[in-house]
């Protein structure tokens, strides 16, 4: 695996580290996950990073999600995913990332080691995945790794980032909805 050093002095983990199941992980191999991706997830676990605004997440938790937003679903094999529900994956050996808030998907131009140690170099990343809003929406509350904060109404029927349209629900829940207040596909950058 590369050396994500870097990364973690940048962005700390902020919870303890929990490891995936023996199963989670062999079906890292089952789905034929990037060598790189799989080896992360099972270096990292299920961690938390930066007061807990990026978490990890295992790529077959999101194969029907991404599908949804008009993805080769599993092809796309996510690792990694923010607070506010943007979704970084790796396709064809690059790194993008879906943003459920916007609707937009940007295009990966870095492999897996590279984006990692962009992440810890570039605030431009925080800046887009709406780090700020972050910070003033989070709660007291423990986000579970099964939840983000949502934006409600959302944006394509006339939300705004007031602090108080933020709301923690359930990740897929919220992705799915949103894919279809997108007509189901993910826009171009």
């Amino acid at each position: 695996m590369c050396d994500i050093t870097e990364f973690l002095e940048k962005y700390p983990r902020s919870r303890k580290a929990k490891p995936f199941s023996a199963r989670e992980l062999s079906l890292l191999s089952d789905d034929k996950a990037p060598p790189v991706i799989a080896q992360f997830l099972q270096t990292e676990g299920q961690c938390a990073y930066h007061d807990d605004f990026f978490l990890t997440t295992l790529p077959r938790a999101h194969f029907q999600t991404l599908s949804e937003w008009g993805l080769n679903g599993k092809q796309c094999f996510a690792f990694m995913r923010t607070a506010l529900g943007s979704i970084c994956y790796s396709h064809n050996g690059k790194i993008y990332q879906l943003d459920p808030i916007s609707g937009y998907l940007y295009k990966g131009r870095f492999d897996f080691c590279d984006f990692m140690n962009v992440l810890a170099t570039m605030d431009s990343f925080l800046e887009s995945a709406y780090f700020d809003v972050y910070k003033t929406s989070k709660t007291n509350q423990i986000l579970e790794y099964d939840d983000v904060y949502g934006l409600f109404p959302a944006l394509p029927l006339g939300g705004s980032f007031q602090i108080s349209h933020f709301k923690i629900v359930k990740m897929r829940e919220y992705l799915a909805i949103s894919a279809q207040l997108y007509a189901g596909k993910a826009r171009q950058l």
